[in-house]
């Protein structure tokens, strides 16, 4: 079963609407992000990794990726970091594009 996280660092802020939604995640972290996952908040099991497969597949401290195409609706989102370090936020009610911002104290509490 998923956990829920709910981190006060955690900034899901809104963002111009459009009928294809995005999702930015930026990382004001000191460490990578490897894995983005999205689930519908209805399913029991994970999405793909959005940032995909490759060794290169991240995104690095001061960096930005926009996950494009979103459908209106409520899912659940989680990234890892390169120590393993999971975070994750359930029923993000995406009618807007979202921004969410990744911080060291964010990770500090998702790890401990």
């Amino acid at each position: 079963m998923k956990r829920i996280v709910i981190c006060a660092m955690l900034s899901l802020g809104m963002m111009s609407s459009a009928y294809a939604l995005h999702l930015e995640i930026v990382n004001k972290s000191k460490g990578s992000i490897h894995h983005l996952y999205l689930s519908a908040a209805s399913q029991k099991s994970w999405g793909p990794d959005q940032l995909g497969s490759g060794s290169d597949d991240t995104v690095e401290p001061g960096s930005k990726f926009t996950l494009h195409g979103i459908e209106a609706g409520t899912y659940d989102v989680k990234i890892a970091t390169e120590d393993g370090t999971e975070c994750e936020i359930d029923g993000v009610e995406f009618d807007e594009s979202k921004e969410w911002v990744v911080t060291e104290h964010m990770l500090d509490k998702c790890g401990g």
